[in-house]
């Protein structure tokens, strides 16, 4: 309990004052609500000449002139009771708008936070959790904790109040009628709340179904194509059939159980109404209360039974609200990245691998074994292989996605580990295989490498990487919006604007990881060379299973089982047995 309290403190930051206000405002808002409903009883009183049964309502009597007083200025009550009336819809507008601006600034601060926390978090930590319960938390879970605590919290303080006060002021005019006001309230509250559970859970269920359905039009969607291919439209839309009808069946089970809990804890409100109303006629008949306490203590139940029905709903919410606080936990909980700390020192290219070797910390399989390896600044490397033998596990450790396992990698004679993990990011360009495009337009999507790059430096990127023509016949040129994934570009155009981000920022190191296997072999070389004529001192390493790709480089260095095997010009390797010769001659009898 002290970490979920410790949670509810820490998300309440900054707003703590405007929130305990609130519950402030409120405890005066039931007060005036049953003032105004005991002022009923004080005007019958007053009317039938009745004198005042308790100290309070003796105590209200005299303030406001008295008995006598009243009993010859009657309409003295109306303005009474309007202006109780008048000052409760003045403080409930306030605490309505106190609770809103609570509720809206946690909201943000809370997903801010969660968003915040999701972005530092290490990349295996990222790749090893599931993104969808990633959203779930910043969206779902974020609610129902934001709900919980400003709206079922104030529901439970609500009740209270309203409980307290009215016992207290029916306690001054007669404890019998009092105590059985409350009488059925336990019995009711210990039903409603383990009722309500099983309720809660065939929501759940319900929600859960809905969600399937949702991921299930989704999915179909995202692979439309391949529905289509395989002419499978029948069996999707049966599949989607049967995921309706699961949440059609839960949902009535929900809806059935859900009606039933309404209607048979209605019959504990009226049972207590009517005991109530039957026990106080009693007293009334036999002289032990007044007609007007009796008024009051009809006006008082109806006005208590409500709420605490709504409470055992509340409390059965809790369990609800726990779960998604220790969801949200796991997040908050975890060590985030530190991408500050460490050299700057200036980057100009060289790299240098020594005896490298790395393995995944979850894993016992080397990835990478024993790689030395030493390129020139300036200097454009190819490499090949096969199919996990490694390629793109050397452009993650360049960019210190993951750290290697042994061994040594130097940038310019600096230990890669030492330098910043922000200052090597900005350095080393990736491009990766599939490119991610922001739904923005395509000079925001540009400018995310380099924010104060000027429109021709974009420009000139562009044409770099053979795209700009392709910008300008669209309508809006670069203003053009594209999709979460640029889905209104083509594979290749996607392709050419990612490798035109990558020019854009200017980076020592460009790595294609690859990237150029999108875009057709004359703009490949197209591409490679304006690259080289136009940034002869950036190191260029080029991850590829294009021989055409790779020939042109300066040196070509292939991996296989983790290991090079080969490095050399392109007509050195021709020259040698090995895989690189195999993959020549097959892509060559291909073409």
């Amino acid at each position: 309990m002290k970490k979920y309290l410790k949670i509810l403190w820490d998300i309440t930051a900054g707003h703590r004052g405007t929130y305990l206000f609130s519950f402030i405002l409120q405890f005066f808002i039931v007060i005036v609500m049953l003032l105004s409903t005991f002022m009923t009883k004080i005007l019958v009183d007053t009317i039938m000449l009745v004198p005042p049964s308790g100290p309070i309502d003796a105590f209200l009597t005299d303030l406001f002139g008295g008995q006598a007083f009243l009993s010859e200025n009657l309409w003295v009550f109306s303005v009474i009771i309007l202006g109780l009336g008048f000052s409760r819809a003045l403080m409930f507008f306030f605490r309505m708008y106190l609770r809103g601006v609570v509720e809206t600034n946690i909201g943000r601060e809370m997903q801010l936070k969660l968003f915040y926390h999701i972005e530092r978090l290490p990349y295996p930590a990222l790749k090893k959790a599931k993104s969808g319960d990633y959203i779930q938390t910043c969206t779902r879970d974020e609610e129902t904790v934001r709900s919980f605590i400003t709206r079922q919290v104030f529901g439970v303080s609500y009740a209270l109040f309203i409980v307290t006060i009215s016992f207290t002021l029916l306690m001054t005019l007669s404890p019998k009628i009092a105590l059985v006001t409350i009488a059925i309230l336990p019995i009711m509250f210990v039903y409603s709340y383990f009722l309500i559970r099983r309720v809660r859970k065939l929501y759940r269920e319900t929600e859960d179904s809905d969600g399937l359905v949702s991921a299930k039009i989704e999915e179909t969607l995202a692979g439309i194509r391949l529905v289509k291919a395989y002419n499978n439209e029948k069996y999707e839309i049966d599949d989607f059939d049967k995921h309706l009808q699961d949440y059609r069946n839960k949902f009535i089970r929900w809806r059935k159980l859900s009606s039933f809990f309404f209607a048979s804890s209605d019959i504990f409100v009226f049972g207590q109404i009517v005991l109530t109303t039957l026990f106080g006629l009693y007293l009334a008949l036999i002289g032990d209360i007044t007609i007007g306490t009796l008024i009051v203590a009809f006006e008082f139940v109806s006005m208590i039974v409500w709420p605490v029905r709504d409470v055992a709903m509340t409390l059965s919410n809790l369990a609800r609200a726990v779960a998604a606080m220790d969801r949200i936990n796991v997040i908050l909980q975890q060590p985030l990245e530190d991408i500050e700390s460490g050299l700057r020192p200036e980057i100009k290219g060289a790299i240098e691998f020594d005896d490298m070797s790395f393995h995944y910390d979850d894993g016992d399989e080397t990835i990478l074994n024993h790689i030395t390896l030493s390129i020139k600044a300036g200097e454009t490397i190819a490499i090949m292989g096969k199919t996990g033998s490694g390629k793109s596990t050397l452009s993650h450790l360049l960019t210190r996605l993951y750290d290697y396992t042994s061994g040594s990698i130097k940038i310019d004679g600096v230990e890669l580990k030492d330098i910043a993990k922000q200052h090597i990011r900005h350095e080393i360009a990736t491009v990766l295989q599939e490119p991610f495009l922001f739904s923005k337009t395509i000079i925001n999507n540009l400018k995310i490498a380099n924010r104060k790059a000027t429109i021709e430096e974009i420009h000139r990127a562009a044409q770099i990487a053979d795209i700009h023509q392709n910008i300008l016949s669209f309508k809006d040129g670069y203003e053009t919006k594209v999709g979460e994934k640029g889905v209104t570009l083509s594979g290749g155009q996607k392709q050419r604007l990612a490798i035109a981000r990558t020019i854009v920022n200017k980076a020592p190191i460009l790595v294609f990881d690859d990237s150029l296997s999108a875009v057709d072999t004359e703009t490949d070389i197209h591409i490679r060379s304006a690259l080289k004529s136009r940034q002869a001192d950036t190191t260029t390493l080029i991850i590829t299973h294009r021989v055409a790709t790779a020939k042109d480089a300066d040196r070509i260095v292939v991996l296989e089982d983790g290991k090079i095997s080969q490095i050399g010009t392109h007509q050195q390797l021709l020259n040698e047995p090995g895989l690189y010769r195999r993959v020549h001659d097959i892509q060559t009898r291909m073409v």
